[in-house]
């Protein structure tokens, strides 16, 4: 029997295929929680329970992995291919969208028949090292990523994105793959980017960071200001032995980069022929130590702490000489070995505070929130501010049919908490959608794509963002496997250009 298990550890074991309901005889060890999602749709309308808010126009973009397995065979859930979905709300309807990313990957897979491709924890293969290419592949896409990961807006457009440096560019209206999203800089490419950028309405600037790999690797931030292609470098820092971090931290005034010791030596990289992620190695005698990165002037100053490690922040600011950054934390990174050696993971997370005081360079943490969560998000125009409230999931996964795991509202400021659930069913990353005019911060809904494992379907669920009250949800025409991250895009996709 399974234990409960932390979200991205499990999902990395239970990357299978199934079609059918689940029933409730059936011991849940022996069903399948992922499964290949194969059919594609264009605007088809939701059924709809309750009532949908009438401000509530616009659309909610979702990626995440959709397809597992070629024949008998499946690669882990990270590297499931690519599926972007859209939810186009209108008065009373939703219309539900989905389309798989048009990758290299995708034609290595659904053509070929074949998983003969290297990822995150995928194994490479000769044809990878080769740099070979499939005749197969339509030239215009064999640039094109698998990215399952995250959609961001670049220059008006819409991207996936993963954690290769290449956004893959898609039109919004139709899911339609477009390309590669192509800077128009001269900035040079690392071997790595995280997948989660991060836009700052009030600089109206998206910051991001790459790692360049080889002799002499480095960190290199940068900054693209809306409507704009043009990268310019904030700074670079130096380092040995790069360390994996899925996500960063923006103030107003500073970039934070958390380097965790979970380190790999880049000569490994080249050298090993391992899965990407299996190639680090936790060196916990390294503590944990915080760049601080000035955003106007690029000045550096770093800060160690104790050894953790943490896929997803939360957010933060900087207020009265100090830094504020909230964080969901692992006690290690044994979720990677886990993966990696297929076992059974039993990690807790939680939610923590920790503080700098920039005039003595002291660290110092509270925790916010103590049970286990993932996917943290807060409203999106207070990324990089002063904010209260913040929506997350339940990190474990369900271990029988009845298990309801929660949606969260947490409090950052009182550290209480509201909650969802509903039996068999499992919520996806939540989006938080301000209401038009709205006077405080949790006026306005929180969307969440929700699978309900017992009865092998799904539901967009909407929830009053101050109560955590249901209002209404939108029964999907077909399963969607649990996936990762999201957007909202207040434009409504008739005007939506690309």
């Amino acid at each position: 029997m399974l234990k409960k298990l932390p979200f991205l550890a499990l999902l990395g074991l239970l990357a299978c295929s199934s079609e059918q309901p689940l029933t409730s005889n059936q011991s849940f060890e022996n069903t399948h929680l992922l499964f290949d999602m194969e059919s594609e749709v264009a605007r088809v309308p939701c059924k709809i329970q309750g009532k949908i808010p009438s401000w509530l126009t616009g659309t909610l973009l979702r990626n995440g992995p959709a397809k597992f397995q070629v024949g008998d065979h499946h690669v882990d859930w990270f590297d499931g291919l690519a599926m972007l979905h859209a939810f186009e709300f209108a008065p009373d309807k939703v219309l539900y969208s989905n389309r798989f990313l048009r990758s290299k990957q995708y034609y290595i897979m659904m053509v070929e028949k074949s998983l003969d491709f290297g990822g995150f924890a995928q194994d490479p293969c000769p044809k990878v090292f080769k740099n070979q290419t499939s005749h197969l592949i339509p030239s215009e896409m064999q640039n094109i990523q698998n990215a399952d990961v995250s959609i961001q807006e670049y220059a008006d457009k819409m991207v996936a994105l993963t954690e290769i440096p290449l956004p893959a560019l898609f039109n919004p209206q139709t899911l339609e793959t477009l390309g590669v999203f192509n800077y128009q800089d001269s900035l040079a490419q690392g071997q790595w980017e995280s997948a989660h950028p991060l836009h700052d309405l009030n600089s109206q600037e998206t910051v991001n960071y790459f790692i360049r790999f080889g002799r002499n690797s480095s960190y290199v931030i940068w900054k693209m200001p809306d409507h704009q292609r043009a990268r310019e470098v904030i700074a670079e820092i130096p380092v040995d032995f790069p360390a994996y971090m899925h996500s960063f931290a923006l103030t107003e005034h500073y970039v934070v980069l958390v380097e965790f010791p979970f380190v790999v030596n880049p000569l490994d990289l080249l050298l090993e022929k391992k899965p990407f992620i299996f190639n680090y190695k936790w060196m916990p005698e390294k503590g944990t130590i915080f760049h601080v990165i000035d955003r106007a002037s690029g000045k550096t100053s770093k800060i160690k702490g104790a050894p953790f490690f943490a896929f997803h922040h939360a957010n933060a600011f900087d207020k009265d000489g100090k830094i504020f950054l909230d964080i969901v934390t692992y006690p290690n990174a044994n979720v990677i070995e886990e993966i990696e050696n297929q076992i059974e993971a039993n990690q807790a997370t939680k939610l923590e505070r920790f503080t700098i005081t920039l005039a003595n360079q002291t660290l110092s943490k509270e925790t916010l929130f103590n049970k286990t969560l993932e996917l943290p998000r807060i409203p999106a125009p207070l990324t990089a501010r002063e904010y209260r409230y913040c929506y997350a999931v339940d990190a474990t996964f369900p271990t029988t049919l009845k298990d309801q795991p929660p949606l969260y509202k947490i409090d950052t400021v009182t550290k209480t908490s509201l909650s969802w659930s509903e039996e068999g069913c499992f919520p996806g990353e939540p989006i938080f959608v301000p209401q038009p005019d709205g006077q405080k911060e949790d006026e306005g809904v929180v969307l969440s794509v929700v699978l309900d494992f017992a009865h092998h379907r799904s539901f967009l669920l909407i929830l009053n963002g101050s109560d955590f009250t249901e209002l209404a949800r939108a029964e999907v025409p077909q399963p969607i496997p649990v996936g990762l991250h999201g957007l909202w895009s207040p434009r409504t996709n008739a005007i939506f250009s690309h």
